[in-house]
């Protein structure tokens, strides 16, 4: 597999600083919501050898990661929609991850709050407990994502 670097996150939006607190945590986040975006926005035709990744890299202040797409070198069709992927990025969240990214801090607050004694775990809404996104339409506008899954 091949493979060509797409960031961690959208090119115009901010990201978690490599050697900054929570980090590593912060940043795997933001690489996986990046990631399932970039599976909705590029997806993938047939069985063509493609995939989103999240990688790690070394870093003289420690690891740092960030999407990439893989690709098979010796399938011309693999390696023009990888191309094609690169050149046509998103600038900025599109509302399903912008979502993913405010659920995700609002499950980690609770849990933190949890661990610190300040919230007992039974208060956690369940969708926060188990750990598990809603299902989002992949088309949907924020406001109406919020409105249908209140965060």
């Amino acid at each position: 597999m091949e493979y060509i670097e797409l960031g961690p996150v959208p090119a115009g939006e901010a990201c978690a600083q490599v050697g900054t607190d929570n980090y590593l945590a912060n940043s795997l986040r933001e690489c996986e919501v990046y990631r399932r975006m970039l599976a909705r926005v590029f997806p993938i035709p047939g069985e063509l050898p493609v995939k989103f990744v999240v990688r790690s890299h070394p870093h003289d202040f420690g690891p740092y990661r960030e999407v990439s797409v893989a690709f098979a070198d010796g399938n011309q069709a693999a390696v023009d929609f990888a191309w094609q992927v690169e050149a046509a990025l998103p600038d900025a969240w599109d509302a399903v991850a912008l979502y993913e990214l405010a659920w995700f801090e609002r499950r980690d607050a609770y849990a933190k709050a949890v661990r610190e004694g300040s919230l007992p775990r039974e208060e956690v809404p369940q969708h926060y407990a188990a750990n598990s996104l809603p299902q989002l339409v992949p088309t949907a506008r924020l406001q109406d994502l919020l409105a249908a899954h209140p965060l």
